[in-house]
This record gives C-alpha cells, sequence and structure tokens, in this order.
C-alpha cells in the first residue's frame, strides 16, 4: 500500500483531522495536507515520518484505539508505503534515463529541479515531492526533446509500451508520465 494510502487509514482509523495530527507530530498543517494528498512525501530518511508515526500513536492512545499497534509498527507501515512508492518511481525513472543516455544535469535543467535531489530520487534516497508532476515534466521532455526515433522506441520498450497504439506525442507523454507513477 502507498505511503498516502497508508497515512489516510490511520488518518480514519483515529477518526482524526489533519490538523490534530499535525499538532500531534510538529509537522506544519500544509505539509501534512501535502502528504495526505499525494502532493508531496516525506524523505525516506527524514524526521517527518517518525514525528508522524509518534503523532498517530499519541491520538490512538488518547482515543483508546488499540488496534493501532506500537510506533515501531507505524512507523513500519509509513516506511513500507514510502519505500513502495518511491522505489518504483525511481527504478523506472532511472532505468529510462539510463536507456535514453539522459544526464542527470540534462534531465534537471529541463524539468527545474537541482540535479543533486534528482540523483537522490534516482538511486532512492529521496521521494519526489511532487511525483505526478515530476513524471509529466519528465514525460513531455522526453518526447520533445527525444526525436530520434530509435531512442522513442528505445523508450517504448523499456515501459513495454507498442509503438502502433501510441499516435501522438501527447499520448506517449501519458503513457511515459502513468508508466513513472504506476505501483
Amino acid at each position: 500500500m502507498s505511503f498516502v494510502m497508508t497515512l489516510n487509514e490511520y488518518c480514519n482509523l483515529l477518526d482524526c483531522s489533519s490538523k490534530d495530527l499535525a499538532e500531534r507530530s510538529g509537522i506544519s498543517p500544509s505539509t501534512l495536507s501535502r502528504y495526505r494528498s499525494g502532493r508531496r512525501t516525506p524523505s525516506y530518511d527524514g524526521d517527518s515520518v517518525r514525528k508522524l508515526a509518534a503523532g498517530i500513536v499519541s491520538i490512538a492512545r488518547e482515543s483508546n484505539v488499540e488496534a493501532i499497534g506500537t510506533e515501531e509498527e507505524v512507523l513500519a507501515d509509513l516506511m513500507e508505503g514510502l519505500n513502495h512508492s518511491s522505489t518504483t518511481f525511481s527504478r523506472r525513472l532511472d532505468a529510462l534515463m539510463r536507456t535514453l543516455q539522459i544526464s542527470n544535469v540534462e534531465m534537471a535543467r529541463q524539468v527545474a529541479v537541482d540535479p543533486s535531489y534528482l540523483s537522490r530520487i534516482r538511486n532512492g534516497r529521496r521521494s519526489p515531492a511532487d511525483p505526478q508532476g515530476l513524471a509529466q515534466r519528465c514525460a513531455e521532455f522526453i518526447v520533445s526533446h527525444r526525436q530520434d526515433r530509435e531512442l522513442l522506441r528505445d523508450a517504448l520498450e523499456v515501459i513495454g509500451g507498442d509503438e502502433n497504439h501510441v499516435r501522438t506525442e501527447s499520448e506517449l507523454e501519458d503513457l511515459i508520465a502513468r508508466w513513472l507513477l504506476e505501483k
């Protein structure tokens, strides 16, 4: 299960608001809102996930909800969701960039992110803050700047697409973006 689904499941089980969880975990309400909507995910090695786990357990204890488990169990659930979400994206983006011979610097410049941030995403040490936006921008760059038919065929091969079913650049962009985001 993804991080977003896991976090929202805990909130639903506890019947707690984002405001309550933000206060208990020490995370800003706007950041928590982005986590819950999937527009952002915390860093795998950051403090936010631990704070969320502590906040969830604190609310569960106060509400006498025993089904939540320990802080370590909640943390493991959240981390598994993070790992599931970001690992697939990371592996796929890395495979596509290697196949198409796109450097971190070249892609980062075109999609308006720092090259070191992109490198951390590719090697799985960081989750994209906006996976949908990043996937779409990467797909747009790949299609618009890789007009070499052989390279585009290579891209379709990597993502498991069939060039006979892709009629427009827009369809190819959507196909690449969806593939990057699939779980």
